[in-house]
């Protein structure tokens, strides 16, 4: 099942085995056959360095490489995001490690996919992170449910500008881009984020991100 974005992008993928990077590109061409694939690395590490003098719009990586560990790896994500804030970058992972994986939840620009979805849900995924959606595919969610697994969220406490700042924030959107589309000020914007995390008896991003699967994945 073929599907195709509208517009193109330039990728770069990293994984350790060659192989799987051809079975990435063959996916990622699936979905957007326009797109060029101009930079490939067997590791993180190497990933950083050719970024320094090549630009892409989507990193597309594993979270280790035969040479790091899944630590070593996120560190060197981590780093590349600062460092590239305006990259869109999809995970595409099979770690399952809830208290690695939470690391990238205050991050709206990575998505996680889990390696192990089926073939049509990961184009779906694939899909919809290289249209700048946010997304954390049913594995991810489930491994990151342990997290808190008796949270209850109630988005009925919730009024419906707060949902709906709520919801263009689940899609990838940041307080200014919210505050220009309901040609509203940043600091209502705001207000409505905080009062909704109030309510909900949230603390941080990562754990606002989370409970937002729960109502709009």
């Amino acid at each position: 099942m073929n599907q195709t974005c509208t517009s193109s992008h330039t990728v770069a993928l990293m994984d350790s085995h060659p192989l799987t990077l051809f079975g990435l590109s063959t996916l990622i061409k699936s979905v957007d056959k326009n797109c060029e694939i101009s930079l490939r690395e067997l590791s993180l590490v190497k990933m950083f360095d050719a970024l320094m003098y090549l630009s892409v719009d989507i990193l597309v990586t594993d979270l280790q490489s035969a040479d790091e560990t899944f630590q070593e790896g996120i560190d060197c994500l981590l780093r590349i995001n600062a460092r590239f804030p305006a990259m869109n970058i999809v995970v595409y992972t099979s770690c399952h490690d809830s208290n690695i994986l939470r690391r990238l939840l205050d991050h709206y620009n990575i998505s996680v996919i889990a390696r192990g979805e089926s073939l049509a849900d990961t184009q779906k995924f694939f899909k919809q992170a290289f249209e700048q959606q946010r997304v954390l595919s049913p594995k991810i969610c489930s491994d990151l449910a342990r997290i808190n697994e008796s949270y209850q969220f109630s988005p009925a406490r919730l009024t419906r500008s707060e949902l709906d700042v709520l919801r263009y924030m689940y899609n990838g959107k940041d307080l200014q881009n919210i505050a220009r589309i309901k040609q509203l000020s940043i600091k209502t914007i705001s207000a409505h984020k905080c009062n909704a995390m109030r309510k909900l008896d949230i603390s941080s991003d990562s754990e606002l991100f989370l409970q937002l699967n729960h109502i709009f994945n």
